[in-house]
């Protein structure tokens, strides 16, 4: 009840009796509004951790986003996108030792240097890379990229395998992400495994459980366990894949955050594209009024009217897809409304794919390789993409590239290919093995622009020509001496003036 001023009159009350003293009730927000209450009622997810959330799951994302690799254009151009630019022609090293550290003269560290990378090029470049003989070290780089981003991981296994004429016996082994499962008969109850990853008391990763393959290809139950360190304490098996929280014993597949967007816009897109194919061709359709044109019950109705036997439908074909159908008494024809191509498609479509993109990393111009706008938004597009592709460039160094260097030249340098004095040393011994990658570097839109600024930054002393050209994934010393030696062979003498 209210009285005339509007005041309600239980609020008056509550003045009386509080002596004339007046309580307001305030709605404060919470510092958290989440998704949750009466608009989405049951979005409760569960608290865990990322192996308890990822592995369970894992095989499913793993076989989507295969299907969706082999059958989906749209899917598998972000994959191919990645291997393209992270690798590119192959990430090359360049050797860079410190002389001083290691107490040797500059020039004898710049001749170990090139001895090394000479060693290195001449095994990996070759088919003796691979244990099966089948990928020198480039294809492999792009196929370890390719598993850890559609799988989620891979392993990498160190062999030997002595071949005639053959530089080193060290070889690597890739093995896919779906053979590391765990076994069917685990001995000791107390072992921790998750998913073929085998971990200490202290949740370091010791050994892995790869299931082995019988003769029709297909895996097993039964595993072999694989140590990850060798009797020296040196690693044997790489697990490459991108950890990207704490306790992850496992990869994500990068289609994971968005297969069902991929799988619904494939769906969409093919349904369409089957309307649209349907409608390609001039129809008419036959109406009529005693049910189903084709049915027993209008031809039933007719001869009962006719007293005579039913009349069959006859057909004439003419043309390609022509179709000339009889009419029956009561039937009439209609032209149909196909409303194909859909006008909205594309921009529904090309709206899905933006969300898609900022999934996977990648701008829409970039993902669809479509660049239809100004010069500033697609160089500005391209830069943000090759941001993530750095990203995975130096993960995939890290991971990969630069411990199957240290194997190799380590195995050369026992093998007494390479001179290493003190290389038993853990100290000199990363010394001797430091080194960084140089590949491909994004490609230039402009390219007088492009050499301008280069030029610009090399005479204000903000860059160097060495810094340049590894950008570019060129080796410096080999582009010097190159340069110098077709210098002298195109460098003409000046001609003669006459007195």
């Amino acid at each position: 009840m209210f009285d005339k001023d509007g005041d309600s009159l239980w609020s008056k009350l509550k003045g009386i009796l509080s002596h004339g003293i007046h309580f307001e009730t305030r709605q404060v927000d919470e510092p958290y509004r989440t998704a949750s209450g009466a608009s989405i009622p049951d979005w409760n997810p569960s608290s865990s951790n990322a192996d308890d959330a990822l592995l369970p799951s894992l095989s499913a994302l793993r076989n989507q986003s295969r299907d969706l690799d082999r059958n989906e254009s749209l899917a598998r151009g972000p994959i191919e996108n990645y291997v393209t630019n992270v690798v590119a022609d192959g990430l090359r090293p360049q050797a860079r030792i410190d002389h001083e550290l290691l107490g040797i003269s500059e020039a004898k560290a710049r001749e170990f240097e090139r001895k090394a990378e000479r060693v290195f090029e001449l095994h990996m470049r070759k088919d003796t890379a691979d244990f099966h003989g089948k990928a020198n070290f480039q294809t492999i780089q792009a196929q370890v990229l390719r598993a850890a981003l559609l799988d989620g991981d891979c392993l990498v296994i160190r062999r030997h395998r002595e071949r005639p004429h053959g530089i080193l016996p060290i070889c690597v082994q890739l093995i896919e992400g779906a053979r590391l499962q765990n076994p069917g008969v685990i001995k000791s109850p107390g072992i921790d495994i998750r998913e073929g990853v085998e971990l200490d008391s202290t949740g370091m990763p010791v050994a892995y459980h790869i299931a082995k393959t019988g003769a029709d290809h297909f895996l097993g139950s039964e595993t072999m366990r694989v140590p990850r360190f060798d009797n020296s304490g040196s690693p044997t098996v790489l697990h490459i894949f991108s950890k990207r929280l704490p306790e992850q014993s496992r990869g994500e597949p990068l289609l994971a955050p968005v297969i069902r967007k991929f799988k619904e816009v494939s769906d969409y897109t093919e349904a369409e594209i089957r309307a649209a194919v349907v409608n390609a061709f001039f129809a008419i359709y036959v109406t009529s009024e005693m049910g189903s044109v084709f049915g027993d019950r209008a031809n039933a109705h007719l001869a009962r009217q006719a007293e005579e036997k039913p009349k069959e439908r006859k057909f004439q074909k003419f043309g390609p897809g022509g179709l000339m159908v009889d009419l029956l008494p009561g039937e009439k024809v209609d032209n149909g409304a196909p409303g194909r191509p859909n006008s909205n498609f594309d921009p529904f479509v090309q709206a899905v794919i933006k969300q898609i993109g900022i999934g996977l990393g990648l701008p829409y111009e970039v993902l669809t390789q479509h660049y239809s706008s100004s010069y500033s938004a697609a160089r500005a597009a391209i830069l943000e993409a090759w941001k993530s592709f750095k990203v995975w460039r130096s993960w995939l160094v890290a991971e990969f590239c630069q411990p199957a260097w240290e194997w190799v030249i380590s195995d050369a340098i026992e093998r007494g290919l390479i001179d290493a004095p003190g290389f038993d040393d853990p100290l000199k011994r990363q010394a001797w093995l430091s080194t960084q990658w140089a590949g491909t570097e994004m490609g230039s839109i402009d390219p007088l622009k492009d050499a301008k600024a280069n030029e610009v930054e090399v005479n204000a002393g903000l860059r160097t020509r060495r810094s340049i050209l590894e950008s570019q994934g060129r080796d410096f010393d080999k582009h010097v001496r190159d340069h110098e030696s077709e210098r002298q062979i195109f460098q003409f003498s000046e001609p003669e003036t006459s007195g």
